[in-house]
Parts: C-alpha cells; sequence; structure tokens
C-alpha cells in the first residue's frame, strides 16, 4: 500500500471508517500543539521544536482558510476545531486527549479556568461526533500534583478512564547498583504504590467515577513497570478504580515473549484489570514506517481479542517536538505532514486490524 505524505481523503479505503468505528480507534494527541496550551507557554514558542506551522501547511492543503494563530486562544477556536474535523474526515472513532496541561492550584483541584477549558474542548469536540478519552501521566512523586488534576480533567471530559503512565514519576531512575538491587527496589516502590493506590488513589478515583490504567513501560525509558510487575501490582491492589493498558511498543521491545504475554493478558482479563491498548511502533514515529507487520498484529491482538477484549484502542505517535521530544528522547526530525501522518496511521492500523488472524 502507498502512503503519500498528503493522502487524499477519497483515497481512503471504503472500510477504514467501519473498521476504526468496531475497533474504537482513538488518535492520541500527541503530534499537535496541546490544547491546553497557556498563553505565555504559546508566546514562548520556538519554531524548531513546534510543528504548528506544518500543521497550518496542510490544513490548507485540505482546502481550509486558517492562518498562523497569534494567541493560545486563537488556536484553540481557529486553528485546533480544523485538525478534529479532520480526524472525523479521515474516520477515527475519537480521539485520546493529554489533560496533564489543564491548570490546578496548590492542592491539586483544577482552578476555574482549567474548567472552563475543558468543557469547551468537550463541547468542541463532541459536537463534531468523535468519542474523547484522556491520558494523563505521573512526572513527579506526589499523586496530587499530577494523577489528582487529571482524574478530574478525565470525568469533566466524560471519560471513564484515564490512561498513562502512574507507577512512579515518568523518567525516574532511583540510585540502585546493579540489576539484583533494582528489582529489590522495585519491588519495595510497588508495595508502596499499591498502598497509595488503595487508601487514597483508589477513593479519589470513585468519586470522580474514573478508572486509572497503567501503562507498562520498558526499562530503558524509566525504572519501571513491566507487564509482568503492573500485573501483579493489579491483582495484589484490587481496586476497580486501578486497571492496566497495554501499549505494543513496549511489549515489542522489553516483553518476555508471547507465551508469556499471552499468560498476562488471560490473568488481567480473568480479573477485569485489562482496559486498553495502544498502537505504537518501536521507533515512536510513523507506523506504517515502521517494522510493524501483520504477524506481529496478529501475535499481539490474537490474545488479547481471545481475552473478550472490547475496548478503546488508541494509536501513540510522537512527534519530534516539545515538550516530547525532550521527555523520551526522540532522535529524528519532526513531522513534515502532521494531518497527513494522522490519516496514514489510520489507514496502516485498520487495514492491518482487518486482516487478524
Amino acid at each position: 500500500m502507498i502512503y503519500p505524505d498528503q493522502p487524499a481523503l477519497s483515497d481512503i479505503p471504503e472500510n477504514t471508517k467501519s473498521i476504526a468505528e468496531k475497533f474504537k480507534l482513538t488518535n492520541l494527541l500527541l503530534a499537535f500543539l496541546d490544547f491546553f496550551i497557556s498563553e505565555d507557554d504559546f508566546q514562548n514558542l520556538n519554531p524548531s521544536t513546534c510543528n504548528l506551522q506544518e500543521t497550518i501547511n496542510d490544513l490548507q492543503a485540505y482546502g481550509y482558510d486558517v492562518e498562523m494563530p497569534q494567541s493560545a486562544d486563537e488556536y484553540r477556536k481557529k486553528v485546533f476545531p480544523k485538525i478534529m474535523e479532520m480526524h472525523k474526515r479521515a474516520g477515527y472513532y475519537g480521539v485520546q486527549v493529554p489533560v496533564g496541561g489543564v491548570p490546578f492550584d496548590d492542592e491539586g483541584m483544577l482552578l476555574p479556568e482549567g474548567i472552563e477549558l475543558v468543557k469547551e474542548f468537550k463541547e468542541l469536540v463532541g459536537g463534531i461526533g468523535l468519542h474523547m478519552s484522556a491520558v494523563g501521566g505521573r512526572f513527579e512523586d506526589d499523586w496530587t500534583k499530577n494523577i489528582k488534576p487529571q482524574i478530574q480533567a478525565a470525568n469533566l471530559l466524560g471519560s471513564k478512564c484515564l490512561y498513562g503512565p502512574f507507577s512512579t514519576p515518568f523518567m525516574y531512575f532511583p540510585e540502585v547498583n546493579g540489576g539484583e538491587e533494582t528489582v529489590d527496589w522495585t519491588q519495595e516502590h510497588l508495595d508502596g504504590f499499591s498502598q497509595t493506590l488503595r487508601n487514597e488513589i483508589g477513593p479519589f478515583a470513585a468519586k470522580y467515577d474514573v478508572v486509572v490504567c497503567e501503562e507498562p513501560l520498558q526499562r530503558f525509558e524509566r525504572a519501571l513497570v513491566t507487564l509482568k510487575e503492573a500485573t501483579e501490582l493489579a491483582i495484589k491492589t484490587d481496586i476497580p478504580q486501578f486497571k492496566i493498558m497495554i501499549d505494543m511498543c513496549h511489549e515489542s521491545t522489553d516483553g518476555e515473549g508471547p507465551e508469556s504475554f499471552k499468560g498476562y493478558v488471560e490473568r488481567l482479563a480473568a480479573a477485569d484489570k485489562l482496559q486498553g491498548i495502544h498502537i505504537s511502533a518501536v521507533h515512536r514515529g510513523k507506523l506504517y514506517k515502521s517494522w510493524f507487520n501483520q504477524q506481529y498484529f496478529n501475535e499481539f491482538f490474537g490474545p488479547v481479542l481471545e481475552a473478550g477484549y472490547k475496548g478503546e484502542v488508541s494509536i501513540e505517535v510522537f512527534d519530534a517536538t516539545e515538550p516530547v521530544v525532550n521527555v523520551v528522547k526522540i532522535n529524528r526530525k519532526k513531522f513534515t505532514n502532521p494531518l497527513g501522518v494522522m490519516i496514514n496511521n489510520l489507514v496502516y492500523s485498520t487495514d492491518k486490524l482487518s486482516k487478524l488472524s
């Protein structure tokens, strides 16, 4: 299949939308400027590490009369709606929304302006006809400074789940000497996080009717947590407000192989702890330029579907732009056609999903 930089909407296969609906296929919005960006951050954007101009160029190519916005509010009102319209026109079921940028106070409660921004987002995207889910992450040790406001934002969006890596702050590495000491530290840390989940995070999430879904990562990205450890954490903690999301990238890079993977999926499903799937390439870039082939899709999704999974499947692709480039240490150029990438990823993924055996 050919994947041109600016694919024509008329060339998208007819069955793309129906497959996207069947698998609840969403796009994790990491390849576009954050809707919740502050005015100060907007005014300090670096053209070399921001793809806004590339996004504008793509929108113009697809027939939109749009110019470079001069403020964060203008971006939200004049540019972002068109990005969402393009998702709908391409055939996406919905979008997975980063909510880490929603402003909150010292107690971890969303500020009034943050609440209004989330409501504005929900009205906009819901009006276009896209489903929404929330994704966050833990970037410092105090859960009230990340998970707490993110739970509130998820609730306001109408998202039953908050996806993201939460067990430790992202990119956190303990001061240990060697592998065995790291394993011991990891178990001790997970035991403590399990208590925090039961005693603090879980009750707060229950108040807002949100399930926190941990994403197992891989060792080179941070100290923990792999699928094995995440499975044990979820089953040990045993609260309805904590489940596990699985990512293709991490299982390809740091997984224990197909048989172990199948076993973990079955254990999670049996305990009703499997909630969320990411399609993401090892190099974090364009799926259709990656090593992933039909065989890997079969091996990954086979056990997941056999376990009865019917939840959301989200495409996760990082653009080499701020702040993502520094967080995940991407060593490639930013996309010159972010909308084209978004469309091609959908076509590629639906093609592979339609041929699962």
